[in-house]
Protein backbone atom coordinates (compact mmCIF):
# COMPACT_ATOMS: atom_id res chain seq x y z
CA UNK A 1 0.00 0.00 0.00
CA UNK A 2 1.49 3.16 -1.11
CA UNK A 3 1.68 6.19 1.22
CA UNK A 4 0.20 9.41 -0.19
CA UNK A 5 2.65 12.01 -0.51
CA UNK A 6 3.33 15.18 1.51
CA UNK A 7 1.27 18.47 -0.58
CA UNK A 8 3.97 20.98 -1.83
CA UNK A 9 3.11 23.30 0.75
CA UNK A 10 3.03 20.85 4.11
CA UNK A 11 5.16 23.04 6.19
CA UNK A 12 2.42 25.92 5.64
CA UNK A 13 -0.34 23.14 5.89
CA UNK A 14 0.63 21.75 8.95
CA UNK A 15 0.49 25.65 10.48
CA UNK A 16 -2.31 26.59 9.24
CA UNK A 17 -3.96 23.41 10.90
CA UNK A 18 -2.47 24.68 14.06
CA UNK A 19 -3.64 27.80 13.72
CA UNK A 20 -7.32 26.73 14.76
CA UNK A 21 -6.37 24.92 17.81
CA UNK A 22 -8.90 21.89 17.68
CA UNK A 23 -6.61 19.09 17.46
CA UNK A 24 -7.52 16.87 20.58
CA UNK A 25 -10.09 19.41 21.85
CA UNK A 26 -13.63 16.85 23.09
CA UNK A 27 -16.46 16.57 21.02
CA UNK A 28 -18.63 19.73 19.64
CA UNK A 29 -22.23 19.39 18.76
CA UNK A 30 -21.73 21.92 15.76
CA UNK A 31 -19.00 19.29 14.02
CA UNK A 32 -21.16 16.16 15.48
CA UNK A 33 -24.68 17.60 13.32
CA UNK A 34 -22.76 18.35 10.35
CA UNK A 35 -21.10 15.03 10.30
CA UNK A 36 -25.05 13.09 11.33
CA UNK A 37 -26.40 15.49 8.25
CA UNK A 38 -24.00 13.81 6.12
CA UNK A 39 -24.98 10.46 6.94
CA UNK A 40 -28.31 10.81 6.36
CA UNK A 41 -28.67 12.75 3.34
CA UNK A 42 -26.33 10.68 1.46
CA UNK A 43 -27.32 7.41 2.94
CA UNK A 44 -24.24 6.74 4.64
CA UNK A 45 -23.40 4.87 7.94
CA UNK A 46 -19.89 6.46 8.67
CA UNK A 47 -19.21 10.18 8.43
CA UNK A 48 -16.43 11.87 9.92
CA UNK A 49 -14.71 15.24 10.13
CA UNK A 50 -11.12 14.39 9.53
CA UNK A 51 -7.78 16.28 10.45
CA UNK A 52 -5.10 15.50 8.86
CA UNK A 53 -2.00 16.36 11.34
CA UNK A 54 1.68 15.27 10.53
CA UNK A 55 1.73 11.71 11.81
CA UNK A 56 -2.13 11.15 11.70
CA UNK A 57 -5.90 11.68 10.80
CA UNK A 58 -7.23 12.92 13.78
CA UNK A 59 -11.17 12.76 13.49
CA UNK A 60 -13.20 16.28 15.23
CA UNK A 61 -16.58 14.70 14.63
CA UNK A 62 -17.33 10.73 13.85
CA UNK A 63 -20.45 9.10 13.58
CA UNK A 64 -20.14 5.35 12.81
CA UNK A 65 -16.70 5.29 13.33
CA UNK A 66 -14.86 4.12 16.91
CA UNK A 67 -11.34 5.28 16.32
CA UNK A 68 -10.21 8.69 17.33
CA UNK A 69 -7.86 8.67 14.99
CA UNK A 70 -5.79 6.48 12.37
CA UNK A 71 -2.06 6.80 11.44
CA UNK A 72 -1.72 8.72 8.54
CA UNK A 73 -0.43 6.61 6.16
CA UNK A 74 -3.52 4.48 6.67
CA UNK A 75 -5.78 7.68 6.26
CA UNK A 76 -7.59 7.77 2.61
CA UNK A 77 -8.19 11.46 3.34
CA UNK A 78 -4.24 11.45 3.01
CA UNK A 79 -4.56 11.31 -0.70
CA UNK A 80 -7.74 13.57 -0.70
CA UNK A 81 -5.91 16.94 0.78
CA UNK A 82 -3.52 16.23 -1.94
CA UNK A 83 -5.96 18.23 -4.55
CA UNK A 84 -7.74 20.81 -2.68
CA UNK A 85 -10.48 21.38 -5.75
CA UNK A 86 -11.44 18.02 -5.86
CA UNK A 87 -13.85 15.87 -4.32
CA UNK A 88 -11.96 12.49 -3.84
CA UNK A 89 -14.41 9.42 -4.82
CA UNK A 90 -13.55 5.74 -4.17
CA UNK A 91 -16.32 3.27 -5.20
CA UNK A 92 -14.67 0.11 -4.45
CA UNK A 93 -11.03 0.58 -2.32
CA UNK A 94 -10.77 -3.28 -3.17
CA UNK A 95 -10.31 -2.18 -6.90
CA UNK A 96 -8.02 0.92 -5.95
CA UNK A 97 -3.95 0.53 -6.18
CA UNK A 98 -3.93 2.99 -3.57
CA UNK A 99 -6.26 1.32 -0.91
CA UNK A 100 -7.00 -2.07 -1.76
CA UNK A 101 -3.98 -3.94 1.02
CA UNK A 102 -5.01 -0.82 3.37
CA UNK A 103 -5.62 -2.27 6.92
CA UNK A 104 -8.93 -0.03 6.95
CA UNK A 105 -9.83 -2.42 3.99
CA UNK A 106 -9.01 -5.73 4.91
CA UNK A 107 -9.29 -5.70 8.43
CA UNK A 108 -12.55 -4.94 10.79
CA UNK A 109 -13.24 -1.43 9.17
CA UNK A 110 -14.14 -3.34 5.75
CA UNK A 111 -14.21 -0.21 3.98
CA UNK A 112 -15.14 -0.60 0.37
CA UNK A 113 -16.31 3.19 -0.35
CA UNK A 114 -15.15 6.42 0.53
CA UNK A 115 -15.77 10.12 -0.85
CA UNK A 116 -13.63 13.09 1.05
CA UNK A 117 -14.17 16.63 0.30
CA UNK A 118 -11.20 18.96 1.00
CA UNK A 119 -11.80 21.25 3.97
CA UNK A 120 -10.14 24.16 2.19
CA UNK A 121 -8.77 27.24 4.10
CA UNK A 122 -9.02 30.93 2.71
CA UNK A 123 -5.39 30.22 2.12
CA UNK A 124 -5.98 27.94 -0.16
CA UNK A 125 -4.61 24.38 2.44
CA UNK A 126 -7.00 21.60 2.49
CA UNK A 127 -6.67 20.78 6.52
CA UNK A 128 -8.72 17.44 6.29
CA UNK A 129 -11.84 16.36 4.74
CA UNK A 130 -15.23 15.74 5.73
CA UNK A 131 -15.86 11.90 4.57
CA UNK A 132 -18.47 9.57 4.03
CA UNK A 133 -18.01 5.66 4.00
CA UNK A 134 -19.45 2.66 3.65
CA UNK A 135 -18.41 -0.80 4.26
CA UNK A 136 -19.85 -1.91 0.54
CA UNK A 137 -19.07 -0.98 -3.23
CA UNK A 138 -21.62 2.00 -4.38
CA UNK A 139 -21.54 5.39 -6.40
CA UNK A 140 -22.45 8.93 -5.09
CA UNK A 141 -24.16 11.17 -7.69
CA UNK A 142 -23.79 14.32 -9.09
CA UNK A 143 -26.45 15.77 -6.46
CA UNK A 144 -24.86 13.66 -3.27
CA UNK A 145 -21.85 14.94 -4.05
CA UNK A 146 -23.04 18.43 -4.72
CA UNK A 147 -25.06 18.08 -0.83
CA UNK A 148 -21.61 16.87 0.31
CA UNK A 149 -19.42 19.70 -0.33
CA UNK A 150 -21.73 22.08 0.94
CA UNK A 151 -21.89 20.33 3.83
CA UNK A 152 -17.50 20.66 3.99
CA UNK A 153 -18.22 24.26 3.74
CA UNK A 154 -19.82 24.47 6.36
CA UNK A 155 -17.29 22.68 8.30
CA UNK A 156 -14.84 25.24 7.08
CA UNK A 157 -17.21 27.95 7.92
CA UNK A 158 -17.73 26.52 11.61
CA UNK A 159 -13.32 26.62 11.86
CA UNK A 160 -13.45 29.75 10.44
CA UNK A 161 -15.64 30.86 12.97
CA UNK A 162 -13.84 29.23 16.02
CA UNK A 163 -10.40 30.78 14.58
CA UNK A 164 -12.01 34.47 14.47
CA UNK A 165 -13.19 33.55 18.37
CA UNK A 166 -9.13 32.45 18.90
CA UNK A 167 -7.83 35.90 17.36
CA UNK A 168 -10.69 37.78 19.67
CA UNK A 169 -9.85 35.75 23.32
CA UNK A 170 -5.91 36.34 21.96
CA UNK A 171 -6.01 40.17 21.74
CA UNK A 172 -8.53 40.33 25.10
CA UNK A 173 -5.51 38.93 26.28
CA UNK A 174 -2.15 40.94 25.01
CA UNK A 175 -0.90 43.99 25.72
CA UNK A 176 -1.38 45.85 22.47
CA UNK A 177 2.23 47.65 22.92
CA UNK A 178 4.63 45.16 23.13
CA UNK A 179 2.78 41.65 22.47
CA UNK A 180 3.03 40.20 25.87
CA UNK A 181 0.23 38.68 27.43
CA UNK A 182 -1.19 41.49 29.52
CA UNK A 183 -2.45 41.32 33.31
CA UNK A 184 -5.42 39.62 32.69
CA UNK A 185 -3.61 36.59 31.13
CA UNK A 186 -1.23 36.79 33.64
CA UNK A 187 -3.40 36.33 35.93
CA UNK A 188 -4.78 33.41 34.47
CA UNK A 189 -1.74 31.56 33.98
CA UNK A 190 -0.56 32.22 37.71
CA UNK A 191 -3.82 31.21 38.95
CA UNK A 192 -3.45 27.99 36.71
CA UNK A 193 0.34 27.08 38.16
CA UNK A 194 -1.15 27.63 42.16
CA UNK A 195 -3.93 25.25 41.27
CA UNK A 196 -1.70 22.95 39.49
CA UNK A 197 0.74 22.93 42.45
CA UNK A 198 -1.88 22.63 45.14
CA UNK A 199 -3.06 19.48 43.13
CA UNK A 200 -0.04 17.26 42.34
CA UNK A 201 2.51 19.43 43.85
CA UNK A 202 3.91 20.34 40.33
CA UNK A 203 6.81 23.96 41.10
CA UNK A 204 6.60 26.99 39.44
CA UNK A 205 8.12 29.83 39.92
CA UNK A 206 7.65 33.78 39.45
CA UNK A 207 9.46 36.59 38.28
CA UNK A 208 8.61 39.91 39.41
CA UNK A 209 10.36 42.90 37.41
CA UNK A 210 10.19 47.20 37.50
CA UNK A 211 12.49 48.53 34.97
CA UNK A 212 14.95 51.21 36.80
CA UNK A 213 15.31 54.59 34.94
CA UNK A 214 12.21 54.44 32.37
CA UNK A 215 10.51 57.45 33.87
CA UNK A 216 13.62 59.57 33.16
CA UNK A 217 13.89 58.21 29.59
CA UNK A 218 10.49 59.77 29.09
CA UNK A 219 11.01 62.56 30.93
CA UNK A 220 14.34 63.46 29.04
CA UNK A 221 13.81 62.14 25.40
CA UNK A 222 10.09 61.71 24.74
CA UNK A 223 7.13 58.49 25.41
CA UNK A 224 8.09 57.41 21.91
CA UNK A 225 11.65 56.42 22.41
CA UNK A 226 10.28 54.81 25.95
CA UNK A 227 7.92 52.55 24.15
CA UNK A 228 10.47 51.52 22.35
CA UNK A 229 12.26 50.88 25.61
CA UNK A 230 8.91 48.81 26.73
CA UNK A 231 9.17 47.07 23.23
CA UNK A 232 12.77 46.37 23.72
CA UNK A 233 12.03 44.68 26.66
CA UNK A 234 9.63 42.25 25.74
CA UNK A 235 11.90 41.36 22.84
CA UNK A 236 14.46 40.00 25.38
CA UNK A 237 11.93 38.43 27.72
CA UNK A 238 10.43 35.88 24.52
CA UNK A 239 14.18 35.16 23.80
CA UNK A 240 14.55 34.31 27.54
CA UNK A 241 11.18 32.57 28.33
CA UNK A 242 9.82 29.00 26.96
CA UNK A 243 6.75 28.02 25.14
CA UNK A 244 5.24 27.28 28.25
CA UNK A 245 6.02 30.09 30.26
CA UNK A 246 3.86 33.24 30.68
CA UNK A 247 5.86 36.63 29.92
CA UNK A 248 3.49 39.32 30.51
CA UNK A 249 3.30 43.65 30.85
CA UNK A 250 0.91 44.26 33.71
CA UNK A 251 1.15 47.72 33.12
CA UNK A 252 3.27 50.73 33.02
CA UNK A 253 7.12 49.48 33.64
CA UNK A 254 6.30 46.27 35.29
CA UNK A 255 6.53 43.13 33.66
CA UNK A 256 6.47 39.67 35.02
CA UNK A 257 6.92 36.11 33.94
CA UNK A 258 5.38 32.57 35.88
CA UNK A 259 8.06 30.32 34.87
CA UNK A 260 6.45 26.44 34.73
CA UNK A 261 8.70 23.52 36.25
CA UNK A 262 12.61 24.12 37.41
CA UNK A 263 14.08 24.36 40.65
CA UNK A 264 15.76 27.09 42.64
CA UNK A 265 18.83 26.93 40.61
CA UNK A 266 17.01 27.44 37.68
CA UNK A 267 14.83 30.42 38.62
CA UNK A 268 17.77 31.99 40.31
CA UNK A 269 20.03 31.59 36.46
CA UNK A 270 16.92 32.58 34.25
CA UNK A 271 16.33 35.68 36.46
CA UNK A 272 20.27 36.43 36.24
CA UNK A 273 20.40 35.87 32.40
CA UNK A 274 17.38 37.95 32.20
CA UNK A 275 18.83 41.17 34.23
CA UNK A 276 22.08 40.77 32.05
CA UNK A 277 20.76 40.42 28.62
CA UNK A 278 18.50 43.65 29.58
CA UNK A 279 21.41 45.34 30.15
CA UNK A 280 23.16 45.02 27.25
CA UNK A 281 20.12 45.67 25.38
CA UNK A 282 19.59 48.86 27.05
CA UNK A 283 23.34 49.57 26.50
CA UNK A 284 23.62 49.02 22.75
CA UNK A 285 20.47 51.35 22.67
CA UNK A 286 21.98 53.84 24.66
CA UNK A 287 19.37 53.58 27.04
CA UNK A 288 20.02 54.63 30.22
CA UNK A 289 17.89 51.74 31.68
CA UNK A 290 17.63 48.49 33.53
CA UNK A 291 15.57 45.90 35.80
CA UNK A 292 14.92 44.93 39.51
CA UNK A 293 13.84 41.34 39.79
CA UNK A 294 12.11 39.68 42.58
CA UNK A 295 12.13 36.41 41.63
CA UNK A 296 10.90 33.07 43.91
CA UNK A 297 10.37 29.54 43.37
CA UNK A 298 7.75 27.79 45.32
CA UNK A 299 8.35 24.53 46.48
CA UNK A 300 5.06 24.45 48.39
CA UNK A 301 2.10 26.27 47.07
CA UNK A 302 1.14 29.63 48.01
CA UNK A 303 -2.47 30.00 49.64
CA UNK A 304 -3.39 31.61 46.21
CA UNK A 305 -2.07 33.85 43.33
CA UNK A 306 -2.52 37.45 45.27
CA UNK A 307 -0.07 35.80 48.37
CA UNK A 308 2.39 34.31 45.05
CA UNK A 309 2.54 38.19 43.64
CA UNK A 310 3.28 39.61 46.94
CA UNK A 311 5.88 37.48 48.01
CA UNK A 312 7.65 38.15 44.21
CA UNK A 313 6.48 42.18 44.64
CA UNK A 314 8.49 42.38 48.00
CA UNK A 315 11.43 40.70 46.58
CA UNK A 316 11.38 43.77 43.59
CA UNK A 317 11.20 46.03 45.80
CA UNK A 318 14.01 45.01 48.21
CA UNK A 319 15.89 45.06 44.94
CA UNK A 320 14.99 48.64 44.02
CA UNK A 321 15.88 49.56 47.15
CA UNK A 322 19.09 48.08 47.17
CA UNK A 323 19.66 50.62 44.04
CA UNK A 324 18.25 48.55 41.52
CA UNK A 325 19.98 46.70 38.38
CA UNK A 326 20.14 43.30 40.39
CA UNK A 327 17.95 40.34 41.30
CA UNK A 328 16.36 39.58 44.45
CA UNK A 329 15.92 35.24 44.61
CA UNK A 330 14.01 33.55 47.54
CA UNK A 331 12.86 30.32 47.38
CA UNK A 332 9.48 29.44 48.87
CA UNK A 333 10.37 26.42 50.91
CA UNK A 334 8.46 26.69 54.33
CA UNK A 335 4.75 25.16 54.15
CA UNK A 336 2.24 27.89 55.03
CA UNK A 337 4.77 30.63 55.00
CA UNK A 338 3.82 34.24 55.44
CA UNK A 339 5.13 36.62 52.33
CA UNK A 340 7.25 38.01 55.26
CA UNK A 341 8.60 34.73 56.49
CA UNK A 342 10.12 34.19 53.41
CA UNK A 343 12.00 37.71 53.00
CA UNK A 344 13.61 36.95 56.55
Amino acid sequence: MPAARLPETEPLRLVALASYEVLDTACEQSFDNIARLACRLTQCPVALVSLVDGERQWFKARIGFEPQETHRDLAFCAHAVLAPAETLVVADATLDARFADNALVTAEAGIRFYAGVPLVNPDGHALGTLCIIDQRPRTLSAEAQETLEGLAQTVMTTLELRRAMLRARDLALTDALTGLSNRPAFLQALRQAVARQQRDGSPFSLLYMDLDGLKRVNDVRGHATGDDVLRGTASVMRENARAQDTAARLGGDEFAIVLIGGDSDETAAVAERLRLALKRHMDDAGWPVTVSIGAVNFKHAPTDDAEALEVADLLMYGAKRGGGNRVIFRESSLKNARPAQLLA
